[in-house]
């Protein structure tokens, strides 16, 4: 893979990530990058904080065989991924909502990469290789780490993304849950602003996207959008696929994606892994703890429990200090 790896010299970061359990973090910087269909005169991707694991697979994953029926979805981590994925994967299958409950969503719709972030018993980059076609495939890698082909065969890409201070908050649930973090919400906010989480910076990820917007096999979900007017966006995501439901099926389907139907759901809810991580890592005390949730609490404004107005003020001035444009501004205050 044509890429540079930078260390982090963060001095932060440096004398705290053994303390907060974190992994090894490596800035990945692609070098060949004009492929990437991106409009903007002298644009030029940003390093993305990762794991040192993605040296493992970094070449093998960017000449990833890529076919014209793959459905691709993408997100920042904590933006409605999930639920993204059980509805476009029931929106391309015929609303088969049988096969659905069976099969658990992460193997109908593997996390390509995850691999080369943690380490998880399976391989899931071998298995969305290996899928029968049409293959759906989750990424949460911005857009200059996507596999070469894809600009060139040009599969679907769904792209979703949800306000920063929502993300920052359901990600460090996440992380403490799944990963362990050692750290408090304050000191993940501010790693997470100095760009050292993985798959920062959180702006560009969305930014990125935006900016091939202009392609006709991108599509752009907003997840405040999905809480407000589920069934508009469906209709989107049909029109997109090529689908035709009537008003009955959708309303059917509104109430499978429901928070409470969703965070019951054993097939999309990974309760399961987050009771063995619970296990491994001798928490099970936890496991009645909302926040120990893999799917938590689902709200456009749920932050507002957790962040203090100071910090919340922060994030704000972060995001209009990093972002000077009005358009994409507005993606995320």
């Amino acid at each position: 893979m044509n890429v540079n790896y930078y260390e982090i010299t963060d001095p932060v970061y440096r004398t705290t990530w053994k303390k907060r359990n974190q992994p090894g973090y490596v800035l990945v910087e692609p070098t060949q990058y004009w492929k990437i269909p991106i409009r903007e005169q002298g644009w030029k991707p940003t390093p993305c904080c990762l794991t040192t694991r993605f040296k493992v697979m970094d070449n093998e994953f960017r000449n990833m065989e890529i076919h014209k029926d793959d459905i691709w979805l993408g997100s920042f981590p904590k933006s409605g991924t999930t639920w993204s994925q059980e509805m476009v994967w029931l929106i391309c299958n015929n609303l088969d909502y049988e096969q659905a409950r069976k099969n658990k969503l992460i193997m109908r719709f593997p996390f390509v990469e995850i691999n080369s972030i943690a380490n998880v018993p399976s391989d899931f980059f071998k298995l969305a290789r290996e899928m029968p076609s049409p293959r759906f495939i989750k990424t949460h890698l911005p857009v200059s780490l996507l596999p070469d082909q894809i600009w060139t065969v040009k599969p679907k890409i769904v792209y979703v993304y949800r306000k920063p201070k929502s993300v920052i908050v359901s990600y460090y649930h996440h992380c403490v849950t799944l990963a362990n973090y050692n750290g408090t919400l304050e000191e993940f906010t501010r790693s997470f602003m100095r760009d050292l989480q993985v798959y920062t910076p959180y702006h560009n990820h969305v930014i990125e996207y935006h900016k091939i917007d202009h392609l006709d096999n991108v599509l752009l979900l907003n997840y405040e959008d999905m809480k407000t007017d589920l069934v508009e966006v469906i209709r989107r995501v049909c029109v997109f696929f090529n689908k035709s439901y009537t008003d009955e099926q959708i309303t059917e389907l509104c109430n499978h994606l429901s928070f409470e139907s969703m965070k019951n759901n054993p097939s999309v809810n990974a309760q399961e892994m987050v009771d063995m991580v619970l296990a491994q890592t001798n928490r099970l005390q936890e496991k009645d703890n909302m926040n120990r949730q893999f799917i938590r609490k689902g709200q456009i404004d749920g932050w507002k429990t957790d962040l203090s107005p100071e910090l919340a003020e922060e994030i704000d001035d972060w995001t209009r200090s990093n972002v000077k444009t009005a358009t994409y501004q507005k993606l995320f205050l």
